[in-house]
Order: C-alpha cells, then sequence, then structure tokens
C-alpha cells in the first residue's frame, strides 16, 4: 500500500469500503435493475445507513443511480463517469482509484527521440533547441473499457524510460510526484472538441469521427519550465469535467 493508499484509508475508511462494495455489485446489475432497500444494504455491506448514503450519493451525482422516492435505488448505467475538478490536476488512476475502480494500460509505446517542432514549442524550448525527450503513449481502461488516448512528452533531464518501472500504472504525473523532482507547481490546460481519426478510433474501439474531448496540456516546475507537454483524449460519456471561476466584482 502506498503512502496515499494510507492516508485514504485513515481519513475515510468506512467511505472508501462502500464505494469499492457498491462498484463491485454494480459490475454484475444491469440497467433498471433495483438495489436492496437501504437497511438491508447497509447491512450486507456491514456500514451504517449514513455511510451507505454517503456512498450511493456518489454514484447517483455521476449519473449511475437514480433514486426514485418511496420506490427505490436503480442503476441507470453500469459504468461510472469520472468527475473531475479542472482546477486540480490529478491523474485518471487516482480519480477511478477514489471511485473503487482499476485502471489498465492497453498500446503502451515508450521511446526516447529527438523532440518535433511541435514538441519543442510545447515544450517551450526555442526553435533551434535541439532537445532529446521521453514519449509515453498509452491507451487508459477502466473496468476493460478503453476511456483515454494518452500522449506524454518528457525532455530526458527529467525522466528516462528506465524511470517509468515493470509496475507503471499509466500516469506519468504520478511518477514526477513519487520522484519529488522537479518540483511541479502548475498546469496550463487547453480545452477543444476534436473528431477522432482512424488510429485513435481503433485504439478506443469506437467510430472514426466520434466527438472526443481533447486536452493539451502545460505542466509547469517552480522555476517556471514545462516539465511535461501531454495530449488526452477522452471519450465521451465517460468523464465529466467543471471548473470553478471567479466572480469579477466591478
Amino acid at each position: 500500500m502506498t503512502s496515499s493508499d494510507t492516508a485514504h484509508s485513515e481519513v475515510h475508511p468506512p467511505r472508501l469500503r462502500v464505494v469499492a462494495s457498491l462498484a463491485a455489485m454494480l459490475k454484475s446489475m444491469e440497467p433498471g435493475d433495483q438495489l436492496p432497500p437501504e437497511p438491508a444494504l447497509a447491512k450486507q455491506l456491514g456500514v451504517s445507513r449514513s455511510t451507505l448514503r454517503e456512498g450511493l450519493r456518489m454514484f447517483v451525482e455521476r449519473g449511475v443511480l437514480i433514486r426514485r422516492h418511496g420506490v427505490g435505488t436503480f442503476v441507470v448505467s453500469r459504468f461510472p463517469v469520472l468527475e473531475s475538478g479542472l482546477e486540480v490536476l490529478e491523474s485518471l488512476d487516482s480519480m477511478a482509484h477514489q471511485m473503487g475502480l482499476e485502471t489498465e494500460v492497453a498500446d503502451l509505446d515508450v521511446l526516447e527521440r529527438a523532440a518535433t517542432l511541435e514538441e519543442r514549442e510545447g515544450l517551450q524550448l526555442a526553435e533551434k533547441h535541439a532537445v532529446e525527450v521521453l514519449v509515453v503513449n498509452r491507451v487508459i481502461a477502466v473496468e476493460g473499457e478503453p476511456v483515454a488516448y494518452l500522449k506524454d512528452v518528457v525532455p530526458l533531464t527529467y525522466l528516462h524510460k528506465e524511470d517509468l518501472g515493470e509496475a507503471f500504472r499509466g500516469s506519468v504525473l504520478d511518477v514526477l510526484l513519487e520522484r519529488g523532482t522537479p518540483m511541479l507547481a502548475n498546469s496550463r490546460t487547453a480545452i477543444v472538441a476534436e473528431v477522432a481519426d482512424a488510429g485513435q478510433a481503433a485504439c478506443l474501439k469506437i467510430e472514426e469521427g466520434t466527438a472526443l474531448l481533447k486536452l493539451t496540456g502545460q505542466l509547469y516546475s517552480y522555476d517556471e519550465k514545462v516539465v511535461d507537454y501531454s495530449t488526452s483524449y477522452f471519450v465521451p460519456g465517460y468523464f465529466k469535467f467543471h471548473v470553478m471561476r471567479r466572480v469579477n466584482l466591478r
């Protein structure tokens, strides 16, 4: 167990247990199926009704369950929507872990090569500045379903191929955070909609031309250098992003 796992367990162990138990239960249920009444379900899972309601609320907010007053709780979709605030940068693995879900890495392609012009621009390097980079391409699946295609480009001054290790779970961000160097400060992300090309469609098992949510990010260190230039394509229906906006007081 990692230190982050330990921290989560110490803060909300009952909630995490009920979320994981509910996620496992939902795998064997179909849309339209009704969950057992709350008293019976709480007893079955070995938690209080208040803890159970907290876990159920998470799945209701993500569109997996629906509560019908006086009738019961029903399955809407077996696949949870992963929701994250864009003001906080976290990996898909971390998002899934919070919901008791497992991520898998597929079609992993890791290589070291010279950066292209576009990558040098994304890393904010001088146009004539030749630089070797680590390029990590992969598909992320949650509960066996491909949900995202990710590409990270990191200068070899920060990360090498062997630094990922055999236990690499798909997040370059998590690897950098675990290393602790360079110290990371913030990320700038551009968001657009883009249609899937033939290669992306094949990797994500969707039809060519399907609309994808594209996030292009630049991860900065405390000395204001771009550590990671990333491009992420998310399959619609599996993600919900939100952002807190400050009111401009006049």
